[in-house]
């Protein structure tokens, strides 16, 4: 058994799909599957099963990675603590998209913080135009942004890709499908953010693909606005899965996943490529990806339970 063959095992189990997880890793999807069929056959195990919606653990796999991730994260913490040496100093000017940040973007300050004490971080938050101008003048180290808004004058780095789910109040009564066919989009109350947001854009290629136009009741910029609202009323919102996992968890929202092929947000990092990262950059992001990835997996799981509302049939 190899670290590299866990590794690739535990990015599986989070991504749920070959595809993804291999171009996560960085590797060819030929590479994964061999690397996972050893070490299904040094277990004596079947770890994944293949349905409808992607590569999902069975009961051996889920087992396994509850055993493998705490082995997995305790490396990861012994290379930062190696690198992390006392008097390691400086600056790390970082922008984020709104939609990247929530509650991931707090733990992953704070964890940044006790490992990199003496570095000064500076963190701001906006639009993937305003972040990749301020990047362009000089005023940040690297910004991450949606990637509707990639530039090519930069290095540009995936540190994420997530589903997007349609999004409701948990008091809501309008019935819903699960999964929800994407053509039933133009018929809900939809609030969403404005065509200047990169979320926005993401939903309209996709739907425009398909010959769907939507034509939202309300349009608002702030995730935690559209949050507030969808949860008091009627209406539907399109988020990414890490953004709402805080309302599913407290009980104030509900979420249901898009039928294939889904929605699909790809956030970036640019940097200039004349400049080396350093280490605590490189902490950072990694920080955050693993945050993001773990509320991403709260909704995903949360959205696939039935609930009361769910009707099996096209309602229409």
């Amino acid at each position: 058994m190899e670290l590299r063959q866990l590794t690739y095992f535990a990015q599986l189990c989070r991504e749920g799909s070959m595809t993804r997880a291999a171009k996560a890793l960085n590797i060819v999807q030929p590479a994964l599957s061999m690397q996972i069929a050893k070490l299904e056959s040094e277990l004596g195990q079947t770890l994944f099963e293949r349905t409808p919606r992607g590569m999902r653990p069975t009961a051996a796999g889920q087992r396994a990675y509850e055993l493998f991730q705490p082995i997995l994260e305790q490396v990861v913490e012994a290379r930062t603590a190696l690198t992390n040496h006392p008097g390691v100093s400086g600056s790390l000017r970082v922008g984020l998209v709104a939609s990247a940040t929530n509650n991931a973007l707090g733990e992953t300050v704070a964890q940044f913080a006790d490992r990199w004490p003496d570095v000064t971080l500076y963190v701001t938050t906006g639009f993937s135009p305003e972040l990749v101008n301020k990047l362009r003048l000089g005023e940040l180290d690297g910004a991450v942004i949606n990637q509707t808004f990639g530039q090519e004058e930069f290095s540009a780095h995936e540190i994420f890709d997530e589903e997007l789910l349609l999004v409701a109040g948990a008091t809501c009564d309008v019935p819903v499908q699960r999964p929800v066919p994407l053509y039933r989009l133009a018929e809900l109350d939809l609030v969403l953010p404005s065509r200047r947001h990169g979320l926005r854009r993401a939903i309209e290629v996709v739907l425009q693909a398909h010959s769907i136009d939507l034509h939202p009741h309300m349009e608002i910029d702030d995730a935690t606005v559209i949050e507030e609202v969808v949860s008091r009323g009627r209406w539907f919102t399109i988020l990414p899965a890490s953004v709402i996992s805080p309302g599913l968890l407290e009980g104030r929202l509900r979420a249901f996943p898009l039928a294939a092929p889904g929605i699909r947000r790809r956030m970036l990092y640019l940097t200039d490529p004349s400049r080396t990262r350093p280490a605590a950059e490189e902490v950072f992001l990694t920080l955050l990806t693993d945050n993001l990835a773990a509320q991403q997996r709260t909704s995903t799981t949360l959205a696939t339970l039935p609930d009361s509302l769910e009707t099996t049939h096209d309602a229409s």
